[in-house]
This record gives C-alpha cells, structure tokens and sequence, in this order.
C-alpha cells in the first residue's frame, strides 16, 4: 500500500516537470518573436495627420479620449492603451491610405509620403 502512494507521487511530479517543461517552451518561443517586434511609431503618425491638417484637438475629439493633451503625451513618446491605439491606428490608416503602419526605429529603411513633402 505504501509503495502505491510513492507511485502516484512520482507520477504526479513527472506530469507537473512534463507542463513546467512545455510552458518554458512557451514562454520561450514568445519572447523570441517579442525581439523582432517594434511598436507603433506614434509620433510619425501624428506628424503625419498634422501634414493632412488634422490638430490635436480634432484627433482627440474624433478618438475616444479626453482632450488634446493625451494626444500630446502620445506625440513625446507615452503609450496609448490598446483600445485608443487601434482606434488612433485606424484613423490613420483611413486618412493616409497607407496599410503598413510605421514602427519605431525603421524611419530610415521605410519610407512613405504624406502631404506636400515634395513641394520644393
């Protein structure tokens, strides 16, 4: 009867190894697609929308959040929640035309032209 007991121990503690090892493997494979990931270039799209005519004001007043200042902390580099960056995105997206949606850090291996950028 004893030895049934350490049976069904060791049993149960090869399974909880069995998951631990699985969710390390998990936990792995995201952080290896997380170094290849940059974030919106919220900035760029501000600046963008500002060539098209669009203030502060008008983005906040068009987007669900509280007034021109949130645009304006988005603009020196805060973060959106997820809920106000993919509205913002979408925003873009439809005033621009443009599908990709520039990320940080690639503002010199991609570029793209908005307004009159070639006026000179």
């Amino acid at each position: 009867m004893l030895h049934s007991i350490d049976y069904t121990t060791s049993q149960k503690a090869a399974a909880a190894r069995f998951i631990n090892l699985r969710t390390k493997k998990k936990v792995k494979e995201f952080i290896v697609k997380q170094r290849g990931y940059k974030c919106p270039d919220f900035n760029r799209m501000i600046l963008d929308l500002c060539k098209l005519g669009w203030t502060h004001e008008k983005i906040a007043f068009v987007l669900p959040v509280a007034n021109a200042s949130t645009v304006s902390e988005w603009a020196r580099g805060g973060m959106p929640n997820f809920e106000n960056g993919e509205a913002f995105i979408e925003l873009w997206k439809s005033e621009t035309g443009i599908d990709r949606i520039p990320r940080k850090g690639e503002w010199q291996s991609y570029k793209y032209e908005i307004g009159q950028l070639n006026l000179l």
